[in-house]
């Protein structure tokens, strides 16, 4: 009785606060939220912070003169929206299962329904990729097809039930075009990587979309599919260019300096929008500093730091970037590092490391996907490698309560388990979730240059226990 009196209170207060039909009205509700604010920002701009009250409870009216994407974003996860001048939209969703729970209601609300249950269908096409690259490059296209054709039919069904502006029309459109041309690109990928006899049988029509794209899509740019779109198209590129130039083994390593540059010059060569170049390249050479083994390797990233004449704010953070990674190189020595195990004390790596080898590896509770990926493989490879001490470091320092739940519901590694010291390079901690790092007893760094997620991950782990 009392939560439905609560449900009612609220909705006549957002119904008050949406009276103003003047201007534009963003609010909702976040059960369990992780941050006392939401973020709304357009292009990469800000428009405001907004606090979310004790109750979970959020409210914003601005003044909005064009309608279009934008980004909601709560403690780090994004999700799309589209907003039109003089809408009423009002959205629900738990932290637990963000995308999935996320419900809009009010005015402008059917535009955003029908983006999210897009995203969402995206999302169960991703994974149903996996079943179907194994079936020939024909029946891959018939099938693609028919996905374009129905969800085409099926927006046009829905937009005359609403009358959808044509703007918003031509971005949804454009959102099923995208991911159409995902799946190929996907499907592309792991043909070759994995039955090249049969890349052979793509025929001549499987890539005739590559001709039509606008690379630089102004419209489009801001959608999830898109940037995921331009993602694998580029990666494909890059092996493409690795096995025309080099005839290498490891063209299919993305975690390697070489890859990541041939991603660089297809980027400066293919795109000439302002924000994706910079998007792209800084995200790129990020990812090189990351995966930097030593000083050379260092020096070519801020060559390129340098060559690409970033704003002052990105170079001084790409910069910080490249002094924290200079302190872990190989042969670094971290027996002085400092972490807090489960039961609040602290240790120095030197006193944690009990075995010959040992691999440290990052986690947050922050991204769940990552979460759950580190959960199944570091309890594979404790099965396989019994002579590993896998080593778990949380980076939630600021919510140790939320951390130490975790470790009593998932974590069979637990004895192993701990959380990292804030310090000067804290706002970095975040890139290197997915850094691998193989350890001495003696606390040096051995090997550094791949991921959790890397699909050869047993084959450095081999190479690593081939160095002693």
């Amino acid at each position: 009785m009392l939560r439905g009196f609560s449900i009612f209170l609220f909705l006549i207060i957002i119904s008050c606060d949406t009276s103003n039909q003047s201007s534009t009205y963003l609010g909702g509700g976040i059960v369990n939220p992780k941050d006392n604010f939401v973020v709304l920002s357009k292009d990469n701009d800000i428009v405001d912070s907004i606090l979310i009250d004790e109750k979970g409870h959020f409210h914003f009216r601005f003044d909005l003169k064009e309608e279009g994407l934008f980004t909601f974003r709560h403690a780090g996860e994004p999700q799309m929206i589209y907003l039109k001048p003089k809408d009423s939209l009002r959205l629900r969703l738990n932290t637990f299962d963000f995308d999935e729970s996320l419900t809009f209601s009010g005015e402008g609300s059917e535009e955003n329904n029908f983006l999210i249950e897009n995203f969402l269908i995206n999302q169960q096409n991703s994974n149903l990729i996996f079943s179907y690259y194994k079936i020939s490059p024909e029946e891959f296209e018939f099938k693609t097809d028919s996905i374009k054709k129905f969800r085409k039919n099926q927006l046009n069904k829905i937009s005359k039930k609403y009358d959808f502006s044509d703007r918003f029309i031509e971005i949804a459109n454009k959102s099923i075009d995208y991911e159409f041309f995902d799946m190929r690109e996907r499907y592309a990928f792991l043909i070759r990587k994995y039955y090249p006899k049969k890349t052979k049988l793509i025929g001549s029509s499987f890539f005739r979309y590559r001709t039509d794209i606008n690379y630089n899509d102004t419209i489009a740019k801001d959608l999830i599919i898109f940037r995921r779109f331009l993602d694998h198209y580029i990666k494909n590129q890059s092996i493409l260019a690795c096995l025309e130039q080099r005839e290498a083994t490891d063209c299919y390593d993305l975690d390697t300096h070489t890859n990541l540059d041939d991603r660089i010059r297809i980027v400066d060569t293919l795109i000439t929008n302002n924000e994706l170049r910079k998007t792209y390249f800084e995200r790129f050479i990020q990812e090189e500093i990351i995966l930097a083994e030593n000083e050379e390797d260092l020096k070519h990233t801020r060559e390129l730091i340098r060559k690409f004449q970033f704003a002052k704010d990105a170079k001084d953070r790409l910069e910080s970037l490249v002094e924290f990674q200079s302190e872990l190189l190989v042969n670094a020595d971290l027996k002085n590092v400092t972490l807090m195990s489960k039961d609040l004390k602290n240790h120095k790596l030197k006193d944690i490391i009990k075995k010959k080898h040992a691999i440290i590896y990052a986690w947050s509770l922050q991204s769940p996907i990552h979460h759950k990926l580190r959960i199944k493989t570091i309890k594979k490879l404790k099965n396989k490698y019994e002579d590993i001490q896998f080593i778990g470091i949380n980076i939630d320092y600021n919510f140790q309560d939320e951390w130490l739940t975790a470790l009593n519901n998932y974590d069979d590694n637990i004895e192993n388990e701990f959380t990292i010291m804030p310090n000067a390079h804290a706002q970095f901690y975040r890139n290197y979730l997915n850094k691998i790092f193989f350890i001495n007893e003696d606390c040096t760094i051995k090997k550094s240059e791949t991921v959790l997620s890397n699909q050869d991950l047993d084959g450095h782990i081999e190479d690593y226990l081939s160095l002693n």
